[in-house]
C-alpha cells in the first residue's frame, strides 16, 4: 500500500489536466499513489488519463453520474487508503520536483502536525506566474489562530494543504455549509487533530482561469465568512458582524481587480 497519495478531482479537464500529471511525474513517488476522480467526464479526461496510466503509480476512480463538486470532493477523500495524502485541484499543479519529498519529510520529522502547507504560485492559464503568494511564516504554527486571522481579513490565510494526515482527517468532510469557504473550514477543523506547518517555498501552482469555480462564489461570501465565525468562534457583536462583512466586500473587489489583471495580460 502507498504511504502518500496525491488525490486529483476532475470533472471536464482535459485543458488543463496534463500539466498537473507533468508535475506529479516530476517527483520522487516511490510508495506514492496517485489517485484520480473522474466526476463523469465528457470531454477528452478519460483518453488522458488512459495514457498515463503507464506512466504514473495512478489509480482512477470513474464516477457513474456527475456530483456536486463538494460530494465529489467528500467522495474522493472516502477513497484515500494511505497514512497521509494531499488533494491537487485538477487546473493546479505542483511548482517544484522536491514538493511531495519535502511534504514527507516534514510529516516524518514532526509526527505530532495534522498538516502541511507551503508558499504558492499564481498562475495564468498558460502556466505563466502572475503572483508569489507568500505567508510570512515558517515552521509549526497554530490552525486556530490562522483561522481567526482569515476572519479578520477576508481572506485564505491556511494556503492550499501540501499534506494532510489521514488519522487527523478522520470523519471530518467539507461541509455542507460551505463552498466559497470550505478549504478554510476543513483546514480550521484539522486544527483538533494537532498543529500544522508550513514550508516558505512556492511548492504549489494556483491557476487563475476563466474556469475557476471561485468566481462564481464570490456572492457567497459574507453569508460563508459568517457561517464560519458561528461555527468556529460563536456568538459576536453586531460591529464584529459589519466588519466582516465589509471585509470580505473589499476582498472580492481585489479578487475581481485581479481576475482582471490575468485576462489583461492574455490580451498583450
Amino acid at each position: 500500500m502507498a504511504d502518500f497519495t496525491v488525490a486529483i478531482p476532475v470533472y471536464n479537464g482535459a485543458r488543463f489536466l496534463e500539466a498537473a500529471l507533468e508535475s506529479i511525474a516530476a517527483q520522487d513517488l516511490e510508495g506514492v499513489e496517485v489517485l484520480v476522480s473522474d466526476n463523469a467526464s465528457t470531454d477528452d479526461t478519460p483518453a488522458i488519463l488512459e495514457r498515463w496510466a503507464a506512466r504514473l503509480p495512478l489509480r482512477v476512480v470513474r464516477r457513474a453520474q456527475t456530483l456536486p463538486m463538494r460530494d465529489h470532493f467528500n467522495a474522493l477523500l472516502d477513497d484515500v487508503d494511505s497514512p497521509a495524502y494531499m488533494l491537487l485541484c485538477h487546473d493546479d499543479y505542483l511548482a517544484h520536483p522536491d514538493a511531495l519529498r519535502l511534504a514527507r519529510k516534514a510529516m516524518a520529522d514532526n509526527p505530532d502536525i495534522a498538516t502541511v502547507y507551503c508558499d504558492m504560485l499564481y498562475v495564468d492559464e498558460a502556466g505563466q506566474q502572475l503572483a508569489r503568494r507568500s505567508f510570512g511564516r515558517s515552521g509549526r504554527f497554530n490552525p486556530d489562530e490562522i483561522g481567526r486571522r482569515c476572519l479578520q481579513t477576508g481572506r485564505n490565510l491556511f494556503g492550499i494543504p501540501l499534506a494532510i494526515r489521514t488519522s487527523a482527517l478522520g470523519n471530518l468532510r467539507y461541509d455542507e455549509q460551505f463552498l466559497y469557504a470550505m478549504d478554510i473550514d476543513l483546514s480550521w477543523a484539522l486544527g483538533a487533530a494537532g498543529d500544522a506547518w508550513h514550508i516558505d517555498t512556492p511548492l504549489i501552482a494556483n491557476r487563475y482561469s476563466a474556469d475557476n469555480t471561485t468566481w462564481r462564489l464570490l456572492g457567497s461570501t459574507v453569508g460563508e465568512y459568517r457561517r464560519l465565525a458561528a461555527k468556529h468562534v460563536g456568538a459576536r457583536s453586531a460591529l464584529q458582524d459589519t466588519r466582516l462583512a465589509l471585509t470580505c466586500h473589499f476582498v472580492t473587489a481585489q479578487k475581481l481587480a485581479f481576475r482582471f489583471y490575468a485576462k489583461a495580460r492574455n490580451w498583450r
